[in-house]
């Protein structure tokens, strides 16, 4: 699902709208402030890019860099950028399969419908819970600060490389 941001202050409430549509059906919301959810039925938020920099499964952290498909390479030709971010999001693309093979796995080309979604950013996003329900804080960290004047968390879910 990709709804970004549970924000108040952005001009695009498409997060806050859906978690108030959820809501109204029996969705309730977690920060992951306690750990993963004992329940069903539970949102919480998650970002690809975190995902994508803290899963080892996908690499980019064991090769000490993070994925350059949005980002101009300042060092490179300006000739060669569009060709090098093209690879960079090619890799991009490509690196998900490997989840195949991690705990929980996600198989991604296994019908028709799940092939589609490998052109989407989604897939990331419900391994994540995934890992989250099955590994808790043993594989995943809960980002954000508590608000100073209400006290409510906004967060988000992200995999976390071991050594952190």
């Amino acid at each position: 699902m990709g709804a970004n941001s549970t924000n108040l202050t952005s001009l695009h409430l498409a997060g806050v709208t859906l978690r108030q549509l959820l809501e109204q059906h029996g969705w309730s919301y977690g920060d992951g402030c306690g750990g993963p959810p004992a329940g069903d039925r539970t949102v919480s938020e998650c970002y690809p890019y975190t995902i994508l920099v803290g899963a080892a499964e996908l690499g980019y952290a064991a090769e000490g860099h993070c994925p350059r498909y949005k980002r101009k390479p300042v060092s490179v030709p300006v000739a060669q950028r569009r060709p090098q971010r093209a690879a960079a999001c090619d890799e991009l693309v490509r690196r998900p399969t490997q989840l195949a093979s991690a705990d929980p796995p996600v198989v991604l080309d296994s019908r028709p419908v799940a092939r589609q979604l490998v052109e989407e950013v989604s897939p990331i996003c419900a391994w994540t819970a995934a890992l989250w329900h099955g590994h808790g804080l043993v594989r995943c960290e809960v980002r954000g600060p508590a608000h100073p004047v209400t006290g409510s968390i906004a967060t988000i879910i992200a995999p976390a490389i071991p050594d952190q």
